[in-house]
């Protein structure tokens, strides 16, 4: 498992809150249960601020992993509230989208900092490791990338309100 993190400017990220859409309660449908998930979200769909996200997700996708990524999908804003997560889950789809394009990067924001809980796991994958994930802290305007095929949680916040910004960078598929 390679993710790579890194602070995002504030004007960023603020530029990006503007365009965020209203909060509704936040739907699973493809993970198998009603219980994966409970936060609110809002999207974000302005081309600008996506492809400014997009243009940081390509020059670490260029250090790391050089995958061949063509496209971003609209991001999501997050919010978790007392008792709120989102268990173990990926990021990819069963198969391509219509355009053939796969998820191939996630990423996440975090916008606070002001809450106890909601940490954030990505699987290890690996055998050997007693633990099979690692915690990444939450700290406010730090960015992850990693691979949309990790598996991933946020764990229950325990006070405060946590929010974050999420999005999947999209290519062809593997080949």
């Amino acid at each position: 498992m390679i993710y790579h993190e890194q602070q995002l400017p504030e004007d960023v990220i603020n530029r990006s809150l503007q365009h965020k859409e209203v909060l509704q309660k936040a739907e699973v449908r493809e993970q198998g249960t009603k219980d994966a998930r409970n936060s609110s979200i809002s999207w974000i769909k302005n081309n600008f601020t996506l492809q400014e996200y997009f243009r940081y997700i390509q020059a670490t996708n260029n250090l790391f992993w050089n995958y061949e990524l063509t496209d971003i999908e609209p991001m999501q804003y997050t919010e978790y509230g007392k008792g709120q997560y989102y268990n173990w889950h990926i990021d990819t789809h069963n198969k391509p989208y219509k355009n053939g394009l796969i998820r191939k990067l996630s990423f996440i924001v975090f916008l606070s900092s002001d809450f106890s809980g909601g940490e954030f796991d990505i699987s290890e994958k690996d055998p050997r490791k007693k633990n099979r994930y690692i915690t990444i802290t939450n700290e406010k305007n730090k960015m992850i990338v990693f691979h949309s095929a990790d598996w991933h949680r946020v764990r229950p916040v325990k006070t405060g309100t946590r929010n974050t910004i999420v999005g999947w960078v999209l290519g062809p598929k593997w080949k």
